[in-house]
């Protein structure tokens, strides 16, 4: 994310993410907001002392954009600054290899980021960041390192948990129990290999999009009208209320889609589940890949506004029940799909083993079929 103009001076105590604090404008036309904590964190990586070297040259400068946002705390609202600070300790970054000073001098660190979503130390990050890593270090924001597991991998929306043993008591965020629409404000904290916290504010301009990252589809994306930062892939993504709507990852398909991209998390409360020993049932698949529909580009294109089928897995659920290449699923279960409701198994309430009806338009005309989901791989 573009990081935001630096303040004419530095602040070395109080508040400034409260209400008077010191306002960054951004340039014209920007969308995205920026602000920057320089911390101690990484001690995690460089050593304490590199770390304490750091922390007494530039001190705890902060930028942050006071742009006033409907929060958690009703009608009130909060800053960006305040939800940001309210939940950097939940922002963690994470080594997908050995770190050298050289490498944080030179900013080409293997270092990615993370999000606690269980106060015993699961974190949810992206699995392009960090499937097929030397090593899994977590770095917390209060300085302190632990060696990851990766615990578990959900291919199908792109999503990773990581698994820190002996740790509790973690500050975590929350998912969001609304799925995110176009329009709606998405707010994303990063932890540049700069240091500190970075935070980006912008507005999801599309949902449901397949992606490619790192050479695998994955279903559900959001798209935000912001820049990420090189190094921001597994950042969390909030709401205005400060809960967990989405994960940035890189995008490697051409051409990609504009903006910032984030990961569905659709699928995410099973997967925490099945990892954190709670009750999870089989995640299921149709075996489809489907880009949304939107009514305006339906409209032009004189079709049908829902899930376009662009990719069928041979010998997959939808292809034994007869799905094509450019049908247009309407509905499951008398379940609309649109914007807010992707073709996908887990977010619709199905497993594998169950039997969906799919309604699907082509150019034949308008059919319902019957399609038993089969198992995510």
């Amino acid at each position: 994310m573009t990081e935001a103009p630096a303040p004419s001076s530095r602040s070395t105590g109080g508040d400034p993410a409260t209400p008077g604090g010191p306002l960054v404008q951004a340039g014209p036309g920007a969308r995205l907001l920026a602000a920057v904590v320089l911390t101690a964190l990484l001690g995690a990586f460089g050593g304490g002392a590199a770390a304490w070297a750091i922390y007494q040259h530039y001190g705890p400068v902060e930028r942050i954009y006071n742009q006033q946002i409907n929060g958690a705390s009703g009608s009130q609202g909060q800053t960006v600054g305040q939800l940001a600070q309210a939940h950097a300790a939940s922002v963690v970054t994470i080594a997908t290899q050995p770190v050298t000073p050289g490498d944080l001098v030179g900013g080409s660190a293997s270092l990615v980021d993370g999000v606690v979503v269980s106060s015993d130390g699961l974190i949810l990050t992206s699995a392009e960041a960090v499937v097929g890593a030397s090593q899994l270090r977590v770095g917390l924001s209060n300085g302190q390192g632990h060696d990851a597991t990766l615990a578990k991998v959900d291919a199908s929306h792109g999503l990773a948990l990581l698994s820190l043993s002996g740790v509790s008591g973690l500050s975590s965020i929350a998912l969001a129990t609304t799925a995110p629409a176009a329009g709606d404000e998405a707010i994303a904290l990063s932890r540049p290999a700069t240091g500190g916290l970075s935070v980006g504010v912008g507005t999801i301009s599309a949902v449901g999009l397949t992606v490619v990252t790192g050479g695998a589809s994955v279903q559900g994306a959001i798209s935000i009208d912001a820049t990420a930062e090189p190094d921001a892939d597994g950042a969390p993504v909030l709401d205005s209320a400060g809960s967990l709507i989405g994960i940035v990852v890189t995008v490697t398909q051409t051409p990609s889609p504009p903006g910032l991209t984030a990961l569905s998390l659709s699928a995410a409360s099973a997967l925490v589940a099945s990892v954190s020993g709670g009750t999870s049932p089989p995640q299921g698949s149709f075996g489809v890949e489907a880009t949304y529909l939107d009514p305006a580009i339906a409209a032009a294109a004189d079709l049908t506004p829902g899930a376009l089928i662009v990719a069928v897995d041979a010998g997959g659920p939808a292809a034994t029940a007869g799905l094509q290449v450019g049908d247009i699923v309407t509905s499951v279960n008398g379940i609309a799909i649109d914007a807010t409701q992707p073709l996908d198994p887990t977010s619709l309430g199905l497993i594998a083993g169950d039997t969906a009806e799919v309604t699907v338009v082509r150019s034949t005309g308008t059919q319902t079929i019957a399609v038993m989901v089969g198992s995510a791989s």
